[in-house]
């Protein structure tokens, strides 16, 4: 099955007398940390989008709305008995209890997950999110739509973002996700060995800051570490 062909993309974006080295797959490293809500850019969509995502809000809005009346108005003799039962204490303490046992297996069975995910995965980034490291991931997130490529040039390293989704199919949108330039990238290291899956290799920044990428395959990533240490 032959590949897909991630240069051709790629190119659009080259800048005048820009070399291309190598374009592969940007495949998004499991187990990232999430941006805070602070920090994420508001989504972008489509006015067609925003009419039926309006029409759609505002039929729910309507039917989730009581009804008008001086029936309506007045509590039910079950809504009573509910309200009796909240207030008395005996329910109360039996509620936090419950709630109090309910976050412990939570946050056990959290703990459990993130031992599962360090060790299948390992450690995904290094540095705060002022870092380099930190600002990367910030931009391709709040970049939106699905990342599709990455590419080396002889100047910098770039993802390329696809705002094309949906359940629709449609022709590639394609927008500039995040840009680096090489000066300052200290080091591509592969990590093949260590962590699954076999294509990844860490992106270090010249500020120590590194966070986790890759390829699909282990032969693309090696193509990218080598295209940026024999440069």
């Amino acid at each position: 099955m032959p590949k897909t062909d991630h240069a051709t993309p790629c190119r659009q974006f080259l800048h005048p007398g820009e070399v291309l080295r190598e374009a592969w797959d940007y495949h998004e490293y499991p187990d990232l940390p999430l941006v805070p809500a602070h920090l994420r850019a508001p989504r972008k969509r489509s006015q067609r989008g925003k009419g039926l995502l309006g029409a759609l809000s505002h039929v729910l809005d309507k039917e989730t709305q009581p009804s008008g009346g001086a029936a309506d108005s007045r509590p039910s003799s079950s809504r009573l008995l509910d309200n009796r039962l909240v207030d008395n204490r005996l329910t109360r303490a039996v509620g936090t209890v419950a709630e109090g046992l309910n976050e412990a297996q939570e946050n056990i069975e959290d703990a459990l997950d993130d031992a599962a995910n360090r060790a299948m995965f390992g450690k995904t980034i290094e540095g705060g999110r002022s870092s380099m490291a930190g600002r990367f991931l910030v931009q391709v997130t709040n970049a939106g739509g699905s990342p599709q490529h990455q590419a080396l040039t002889d100047r910098r390293l770039f993802v390329l973002t696809d705002q094309a989704t949906g359940w629709r199919e449609r022709e590639p949108e394609l927008e500039l996700a995040v840009q680096i330039q090489l000066s300052n990238i200290a080091e591509l290291r592969p990590r093949p060995r260590t962590t699954f899956p076999r294509g990844r290799f860490d992106l270090v920044f010249v500020d120590g800051s590194w966070i986790a990428l890759s390829c699909s395959f282990q032969d693309d990533m090696q193509a990218m570490v080598t295209a940026f240490h024999g440069r």
